[in-house]
């Protein structure tokens, strides 16, 4: 199998099998791709889950870092005039003091937070 590769970005492009390499620009090469070594799977895998290293003329699966649980949490909370209506709704049922923990607006943070916990 062979890579597509731009050089000096380090993309990988595309992934084709030996005989359908093509004529490229020469910012491009065609590259050995070990589809064994990689754990590549066909028809799932697309070329931008790997990276090309010029350096060590290696490709390789890219490593990409989880979401971090503020950027989880901050995608999960509902919008700010929701959360606000809700605040408001609460108030004026009465839901001070301990029952505020009872409340709409209280329960839906509260489990945003417990789904994404500081970590």
């Amino acid at each position: 199998m062979k890579a597509l590769v731009h050089v000096e970005a380090g993309l990988v492009c595309q992934l084709v099998a030996d005989g359908e390499t093509f004529e490229t620009h020469s910012d491009y090469a065609w590259k050995e791709f070990d589809e064994t070594g990689l754990s590549y799977v066909a028809g799932t895998d697309n070329a931008p889950e790997f990276e090309y290293d010029k350096t060590n003329d290696t490709i390789s699966r890219k490593t990409i870092a989880p979401e971090p649980y503020n950027m989880k949490r901050k995608y999960e909370y509902n919008e700010v005039t929701e959360q606000l209506d809700q605040l408001w709704h609460d108030i004026d049922d009465g839901k001070l003091g301990s029952d505020a923990k009872t409340g709409t607006w209280y329960l839906g943070v509260k489990s945003t937070k417990a789904a994404f916990p500081k970590t």
